[in-house]
């Protein structure tokens, strides 16, 4: 199974991703440590409606 990456939207295999983050009861899946990063600082930027990965 996969889920996309919020912040890049690269698509993470969630069996094997070693980066996870969890916030508000849900678990997001990071291509990398940069993505997880950025996520982690100011998440709401990333879950807004109108946020628009770029990979």
């Amino acid at each position: 199974m996969t889920a996309k990456d919020p912040v890049c939207g690269m698509d993470v295999d969630t069996e094997n991703a070693q980066l996870t983050s969890d916030y508000q009861g849900t678990t997001y899946y990071f291509c990398g440590r940069g993505c997880k990063l950025d996520f982690d600082e100011d998440p709401e930027r990333y879950l807004a409606p109108d946020y628009e990965p770029s990979m």
